[in-house]
């Protein structure tokens, strides 16, 4: 509560007992509490207009670029992450909106620093926020798997992946597998391999499909089973389960699975028409080296539905509606902004989109979903620290899927 208004009250509260008293009392003084140190910090006058959130951490406002001028988003300065308020379920006003998970080392890194604290804070944390750039939460720092080593950051995060439940965060390094309960604050390694990492939760958040040693495995929470899955099984690093079915979105196109039956429904190529006929004709495509630079896609998203998906290859993005089969492309310009760019994080029906973690891009998709040109925001989220990258959407359908309170 403001300090001002807590004096204000407590004024009233000795005035109103003094009227009660039969008989006149001599008058006593009350005595100020001491203030806090964050207090104190807040009384002073900052030329950055800075608030502290903690003795070491603050928050800047700053008026975010783009066509709508006047919109002041937090920038957040975390020079203690321990201090950082930490992702809580129970808090309901967390998850009235969309959030992004996202990677950021939120302190410098030097190989000459043997402080412990410094080490602390420019490993790799998860951290999330809300589509509207509020909010933010320390999701987890991996002391329980990799404490911090002098000289050493330790985590590199590859990939997260968050539960539908929001409750389990599906995570990778460069060596292990993990998954953090957010709300026991205990982690499951489910594997130690420097490969590739895939994660994709079930639509319920009972089990988890991920991939170690090269090959693919299914992991049940409740009864901590581990399955090898067959070679014929197929998931990817963006998909989604949602109605029964497993949406896939892979190099070039996207597959759609019953999720029960495992029989592949149907699928949707990015490839041009005149390719899809070949293939056709011959029964197969042989991907040529000529193929993979043009097509294959190195950025990739999926809404929480499954309903739309979206891909950026070397030379072309891709927005792909999975009800309608439909493929809609454009060839990339680097020196305009395209109709389908900044999909990184493709919301509800397609009806916002959002890219980035250390700074954001954020929009409002015209009703064709294609980029408006003349209303779009960009704002820095991080200020302090090297990088944050990584994000990812979850809790999507918060809100109607929409990224801000439009209200508001």
């Amino acid at each position: 509560m403001n300090s001002k208004y807590l004096w204000t009250a407590l004024a009233a509260l000795i005035f109103l007992n003094g009227c009660n008293q039969d008989e006149p009392s001599t008058l006593s003084t009350a005595v100020e509490p001491p203030k806090t140190d964050v207090e104190l910090l807040n009384k002073q006058e900052w030329d950055d207009n800075r608030v502290y959130v903690t003795k070491d951490n603050y928050i800047l406002m700053k008026e975010a670029n783009g066509t709508i001028p006047g919109i002041m988003k937090p920038c957040f300065v975390v020079n203690s992450a321990k201090e950082w308020p930490r992702e809580d379920l129970s808090n309901a006003n967390s998850y009235d909106l969309p959030r992004v998970d996202f990677r950021w080392d939120n302190g410098e890194f030097t190989n000459a620093s043997s402080d412990e604290k410094a080490i602390y804070e420019a490993r790799d944390k998860v951290w999330s926020i809300k589509t509207d750039g509020t909010d933010l939460r320390l999701v987890t720092d991996f002391l329980d798997v990799v404490p911090p080593r002098p000289h050493n950051r330790a985590v590199t995060v590859k990939m997260m992946r968050r539960s539908p439940n929001n409750r389990y965060l599906a995570w990778s390094n460069n060596v292990e597998k993990v998954i953090f309960d957010l709300k026991t604050q205990e982690s499951i390694v489910l594997g130690a391999d420097r490969g590739h990492s895939q994660f994709l939760w079930a639509e319920d958040s009972s089990y988890l499909y991920f991939e170690d040693r090269a090959k693919y495995w299914k992991y049940e929470l409740a009864t901590g089973k581990t399955t090898q899955l067959d070679d014929d099984f197929y998931f990817s690093e963006v998909g989604v389960i949602y109605g029964g079915k497993r949406y896939v979105v892979s190099d070039f196109g996207v597959g759609v699975y019953d999720e029960k039956s495992d029989k592949r429904l149907y699928g949707v190529s990015i490839y041009p028409k005149e390719l899809q006929e070949q293939k056709k004709k011959q029964g197969y495509l042989v991907i040529t080296r000529e193929h993979s630079l043009q097509y294959e896609l190195k950025s990739r998203s999926i809404s929480p539905d499954g309903k739309y998906a979206w891909g950026e290859s070397a030379q072309y993005r891709y927005f792909i509606n999975l009800e309608t089969k439909e493929v809609k492309s454009e060839k990339i310009v680097r020196s305009e902004v395209g109709d389908y760019q900044y999909f990184e994080q493709l919301g509800l029906n397609a009806d916002y989109v959002r890219d980035g973690a250390g700074g954001v891009i954020f929009l409002k998709l015209n009703e064709d979903k294609t980029v408006p040109k003349d209303k779009w925001t960009n704002w820095p989220q991080v200020c302090s620290g090297h990088s944050a990258t990584l994000s990812w959407l979850y809790n999507g359908f918060a809100n109607n899927g929409a990224f801000i309170k439009e209200d508001k």
